[in-house]
């Protein structure tokens, strides 16, 4: 019994601890730029996360998503900062992938952007 009193004791401390912890959370706001590029070329989880990794070392960019089943990327843009597609279609032809074009609006009310 003695040491199921210490037992609830440690616990109720680790709990009150816990939550008194502050939680850091991801910016999820309106600021970023998303672009959406048609990519072809993908056929593979992995060809995704070689083009992402390219993609996000523009300075400029905030971060991307690729996907091969929808043959495009989504690149959302650092706020204040200035990206040229030129860049894009680079990063994605240096990954050896067939850039197509910039869709505009196009998954304007895609839920995943």
């Amino acid at each position: 019994m003695k040491y199921a009193k210490s037992f609830l004791i440690v616990i109720t401390m680790f709990g009150i601890s816990c939550s008194s912890a502050t939680t850091v959370q991801e910016d999820t706001s309106a600021n970023y730029e998303t672009r959406i590029y048609e990519v072809f070329g993908m056929d593979c989880p992995g060809c995704e996360s070689g083009l992402g990794n390219l993609i996000d070392r523009i300075e400029a960019v905030h971060s991307s998503e690729a996907s091969w089943k929808d043959k495009r990327v989504i690149v959302k843009v650092k706020p204040g900062q200035t990206l040229s597609d030129e860049d894009i279609f680079k990063a994605i032809n240096d990954a050896n992938f067939t850039a197509g074009k910039r869709i505009k609006d196009k998954y304007k009310n895609d839920p995943n952007l």
